[in-house]
Order: structure tokens, then C-alpha cells, then sequence
């Protein structure tokens, strides 16, 4: 008991949980079925919460719903219930439902960073990215090195076509959190806006010594190479992005970043 107590304590203690705690997040679960075995255990909310987060994390999102619901039922002014159901129906794509759940938890506790970056991420997915910008800035005004906030500001200007602005936003999420592999992302997504794509190849690189299997990596590497027109490189990283995700191929029969090598016979091979 006593395991599993100080394990909830910890996932429970900080700000919020991210994929990188899954390891914990599987242990919970293995020393949770020890304890209702053993010590006849009655859940709380606190362990109907930790239990969504975990098959949130696994994407399985009916059941991560049921947990979240049943958070709320327990405790229904518990902010991180109503920010989990917020994240679970984003993901489902009911963007206004989710846009609900989030204002209720940024109701019962305002002063949650992570509540109004995650507010900011729905609003960008219904595309008011004004407004998103204003929920980030609160939510770096209460949490100035929140890498995420940093992350998704940046996606956002992005997205408005302020590239080095965003780029700078980037620079300063990695420089707390090096190999942090969304900013990577986004830091590649904005060299290559910028055409410069050797030092987006560079920073896609980074992100496979970390994760040699990141599939989307080796997907921008394809595009740069072939803005550059290297098309021997660009082929190489496609079919590795194809041969991890083939959903790829479907993206880049219309990827105009592949202009300079859609004639090749070899492009046509793997994208058939």
C-alpha cells in the first residue's frame, strides 16, 4: 500500500501529466490492482482521474471518458476532471462540448497555466487564433517556462504566418527543455517556411537520435530535401516515412512541397 500511495502522490503533485509519465502511469495501475486485491481498496476521484489519464495517453478515449466522467461525479469541482474531459473531446473533434469543459475548469481554479494553454488549443482547432494567442499569453503570464504554452504560442504564429516570431518562441522552449520533441517539430516546420531548409534538416535529425522512429521526421526531411531539390534524399526519407506510417502516401500524392520530384518514377512507385 504504501508503493502505491507515494506513486499517487507524485502523479497527484505535479502541475500536469504528459506522455513522458507513462511509465508511472502503467505502474499505477499495476499497484492499484494489488491494492484492491490485498487491502479490499475503494477508488476516489483522485484515482478515477489518474486511471483517464492513462488511457488518454493510449488514445483509447471511450474509456479515458468514462474515468473522467466518473471523476467529476465524485467531485464535480475538481478543475483537472473537467480539463481531462475538455482534452478527450478535442480529440474527438467536439470542439465546442470541449470548449465548455475547459471554462468550467478555468472557472474553478483561473490561475492553472496548463487549463488556458489547453483552452488555447481548442480555439486554434476552431480556428480563432486571436483568441488562442490571448490564452497562451495568460498562460505563460502565470507560468513563463511553460514549455508546452511556448510550444503551442509558437504553432499558432505559425499558423498566422509569423515565422520568426514563433521561431524565437521555440528557441527559448528549447533552451529549457532541449530535446523536447514537439518544439523540435515546430522548429523544423518554421525553418522550412523560412527556406532554410538545411538547418530544418539539421533540427529533424535531432528528433531521430531521440526517436529514430518518428515517422513524421523522416516526412519533413522528404519535403526539404526535395524543396532543395536533392530528390535521391528526398525518395530515401518518403519511402522510411512510408514504410513507418503508409498513410503518408496519401498526403504526399497532394503535397505540393514534393513538386520537384512528383514526375519521378520512383515517387509514383511509393505513393501508389
Amino acid at each position: 500500500m504504501e508503493n502505491f500511495l507515494k506513486l499517487k502522490n507524485d502523479l497527484l503533485s505535479k502541475p500536469y501529466l504528459s506522455s513522458y509519465d507513462m511509465e508511472d502511469l502503467n505502474k499505477f495501475i499495476q499497484l492499484l490492482n494489488k491494492v484492491l486485491i490485498d487491502y479490499n481498496y475503494q477508488l476516489d476521484f483522485y484515482d478515477y482521474f489518474i486511471l483517464g489519464v492513462r488511457y488518454y495517453f493510449r488514445k483509447d478515449w471511450t474509456t479515458s471518458l468514462i474515468y473522467a466522467e466518473k471523476t467529476i461525479e465524485l467531485n464535480p469541482n475538481y478543475p483537472r476532471g473537467y480539463n481531462l474531459k475538455a482534452l478527450i473531446l478535442k480529440e474527438l473533434k467536439r470542439y465546442n462540448q470541449a470548449l465548455e469543459f475547459i471554462e468550467k475548469a478555468i472557472e474553478l481554479n483561473p490561475n492553472l497555466s496548463f487549463l488556458w494553454d489547453n483552452k488555447a488549443n481548442i480555439l486554434t482547432d476552431l480556428g480563432f487564433y486571436k483568441e488562442a494567442i490571448e490564452c497562451e499569453n495568460k498562460a505563460l503570464e502565470l507560468e513563463n517556462d511553460n514549455i508546452f504554452a511556448l510550444t503551442n504560442k509558437a504553432s499558432i504564429l505559425r499558423k498566422m504566418k509569423k515565422f520568426q516570431e514563433a521561431l524565437e518562441l521555440l528557441e527559448k522552449a528549447l533552451s529549457i527543455k532541449p530535446k523536447i520533441i514537439p518544439a523540435l517539430h515546430e522548429k523544423a516546420l518554421c525553418l522550412i517556411d523560412l527556406k532554410r531548409y538545411q538547418e530544418a534538416i539539421k533540427t529533424l535529425d535531432e528528433i531521430l537520435e531521440i526517436d529514430p522512429n518518428d515517422y513524421t521526421a523522416y516526412y519533413n526531411k522528404a519535403c526539404a530535401y526535395s524543396l532543395l531539390n536533392d530528390k535521391l534524399n528526398a525518395i530515401n526519407n518518403l519511402k522510411k516515412a512510408i514504410e513507418l506510417n503508409p498513410d503518408f502516401k496519401f498526403l504526399a500524392m497532394d503535397d505540393k512541397d514534393f513538386d520537384n520530384i512528383r514526375n519521378e518514377e520512383e515517387f509514383k512507385n511509393i505513393t501508389k
